[in-house]
């Protein structure tokens, strides 16, 4: 997972559609739930899933999942994902319905997800023997429950309780920060300056079933070309450094080309349209840290 930056795209105008009322959907929605009652019948929402919205989905995403980083569009039209789940609230008890009503047509409460980030399926886990149902679906759990904003009405909106958010937001916060990579591509939360483990990131991973065996397996594969990638940069920079006072200025600049070359096709892994850039920019930036004295990358 990523940061991206939302404003990158425009919102879709279909957002704003009315109809021969003269009302948008989610004033429709607004006006269904009030006076607001949790046992009312689930009003129907449909603007979202316009043509429109997916595709400017698609384009800010780089036509990737915006939990997982992977590619899915070969196989798969994706999910118009509710960030705060609009129908219902799946730790918000004894009333879990309905949910975030008013923000089913809010434009930063839309990102695109693959179904199995985002819908409840039963998965393998790395290192787990059994599979479990796992999904973000209507899953949005907070540190206190008591916190939650349940009515379109509350004077500062959603911000009362964003302090107490436990999933990552990509298109809000800076997936990076709390999580890291290991070996075979596992995904685990990060330690703070304290040693103490995200709790942002620990929650996310189970909520997005980031260690589900397919994924785990798929950033591995590219975390084996990174590494061999960087092992041929390892090798560019030993000849160059090899004939970097040599008096043959023809060799010198020869060795020079390959390594450019070598350091060039080493970034392409941290192109925002590859898969798994969270994990790139990790071991890559770690390495060119070491090596070349890069700080950022």
């Amino acid at each position: 997972m990523i940061k991206i930056d939302r404003a990158s795209v425009p919102r879709p105008a279909a957002l704003d559609k009315k109809n021969r009322e003269g009302k948008t959907e989610t004033a429709r929605a607004i006006e269904h739930y009030t006076p607001y009652d949790a046992n009312k019948v689930a009003f129907e929402f449909k603007i979202y899933s316009n043509t429109e919205v997916k595709d400017a989905l698609v384009k800010l995403f780089k036509s990737k999942c915006a939990y997982c980083e992977s590619t899915f569009l070969h196989v798969y039209s994706g999910d118009v994902e509710h960030f705060r789940p609009k129908g219902e609230i799946e730790e918000a008890l004894p009333d879990t319905k309905p949910g975030y009503y008013w923000l089913a047509a809010d434009w930063d409460n839309l990102l695109l997800s693959c179904r199995n980030c985002n819908q409840k399926l039963k998965h393998s886990l790395y290192g787990v023997s059994s599979k479990k149902t796992m999904g973000k679906m209507n899953q949005f759990p907070l540190s206190d429950p008591t916190k939650y904003v349940r009515q379109h009405g509350n004077a500062n909106g959603i911000k009362d309780e964003e302090s107490f958010r436990l999933l990552l937001n990509p298109c809000e916060d800076n997936p990076e920060e709390h999580l890291e990579y290991g070996k075979e591509g596992v995904v685990r939360p990060k330690k703070d300056e304290h040693g103490v483990f995200s709790i942002k990131g620990q929650t996310s991973i189970e909520a997005y079933v980031l260690q589900r065996v397919p994924l785990v397996q798929a950033r591995e594969k590219v975390l084996i070309d990174i590494q061999a990638q960087i092992q041929r940069v390892k090798e560019a920079t030993h000849n160059f450094n090899q004939f970097l006072n040599d008096p043959n200025t023809a060799l010198r600049f020869y060795f020079e080309k390959i390594l450019k070359r070598e350091l060039e096709r080493l970034k392409r892994f941290l192109n925002p349209e590859e898969q798994y850039v969270g994990m790139a920019r990790q071991v890559i930036g770690e390495f060119l840290k070491v090596n070349f004295g890069i700080l950022n990358v």
